[in-house]
């Protein structure tokens, strides 16, 4: 009888143990602001007309501790001739998304690094907003481009060329054209009008320009995780060069290349999560599987109607698997 009672102790004491593991966050990145950012004091409008004297750009540069997105671009912005690029036309200001320090938008308006992230709904880091010399947003990116992706959109800026053209105009009017052949994939559906569509979906633009659309089929779609949570859309791809007639989500006959113009959708594979008819959040910028099938799972699995913004769900679903044990891998 006391083996026995000593046997269901032991067990008890295991179990116990086995249910106190938490999970541990692996594939983060330690790093730091380059010394030639601006030291601000987060006056932007003061920020503003300093970079205007010097016929410049604010970037607002978010980021977020641990970020290997965040490590990845700010080597990238480090290296010639992105360097010297950014150096001579933009004035970098760094935004830490968690942060408590006051940001002055204008002489009425304050608030802190933390709650500017949340207003203007930063979900993935880095993001870079640009003002214009008279401190207004004129564009934002979000998530990581490559060095060659992100000289494109500085160029856009810095040029002005905002003022006459979206960035996918001025991408189209710049580009040279690439010899990126687009792939075949079981998931990918045969549609061409999506106006009746309220289930979740998923529409992929690719074009023979798109520098990650190797990683995406080769990494992304291997992942087994992300597949799962594929099975909940239907999934289109669309060549975004294309002028085959289609009908958009909201009835609108159309084609992709019309479409994706129309959505100012400029990186690629650039994608869009629609559930119940509408766009929910979109994917425009490099993911590593974890951060893509919850992105994924954000939308297939009605978290959207929980949380305000998928950086606040992200941050209770990464909580939630740590609490019960689960490794994660954010790289």
């Amino acid at each position: 009888m006391m083996k026995i009672l000593k046997t269901i102790i032991l067990m008890v004491l295991f179990v116990g143990i086995v249910q106190a593991k938490t999970g541990v966050v692996t594939g983060g990145a330690t790093y730091t602001m380059l010394p030639w950012f601006k030291s601000s004091f987060l006056e932007l409008e003061d920020d503003v007309d300093e970079a205007k004297q010097n016929n410049k750009h604010v970037l607002l540069f978010f980021h977020l501790a641990q970020c290997p997105y965040c490590e990845q671009m700010v080597k990238d912005f480090d290296q010639q001739p992105l360097k010297a690029f950014i150096q001579k036309h933009f004035s970098v200001i760094a935004i830490n998304i968690r942060g408590d320090k006051e940001v002055a938008i204008n002489a009425e308006y304050t608030l802190s690094e933390k709650e500017l992230a949340d207003e203007i709904k930063v979900g993935y880091t880095p993001t870079m907003v640009f003002l214009n010399q008279k401190n207004e947003t004129v564009m934002r990116t979000n998530g990581y481009r490559s060095p060659a992706k992100i000289r494109q959109i500085l160029g856009y800026i810095s040029s002005k060329a905002y003022e006459k053209l979206t960035l996918q105009q001025y991408i189209e009017k710049t580009k040279k054209v690439g010899n990126y052949q687009l792939q075949d994939h079981a998931m990918l559906q045969k549609i061409t009008d999506f106006s009746a569509i309220k289930t979740p979906l998923a529409v992929i633009f690719e074009d023979k320009n798109c520098d990650a659309c190797a990683y995406f089929y080769s990494t992304t779609l291997k992942n087994k995780s992300v597949k799962n949570e594929f099975n909940a859309f239907k999934v289109v791809r669309f060549d975004a060069d294309s002028t085959h007639a289609i009908i958009d989500n909201k009835g609108n006959r159309t084609t992709p290349k019309e479409w994706v113009q129309q959505l100012k959708l400029a990186y690629r594979p650039g994608i869009i999560l629609f559930n119940e008819g509408g766009e929910i959040i979109r994917i425009d910028g490099f993911l590593y599987p974890f951060h893509f099938k919850e992105a994924l799972r954000f939308v297939g699995g009605d978290f959207y109607k929980r949380f305000a913004t998928y950086g606040a769900y992200l941050a209770y679903r990464q909580a939630q698997l740590l609490e019960q044990g689960i490794d994660i891998n954010i790289k």
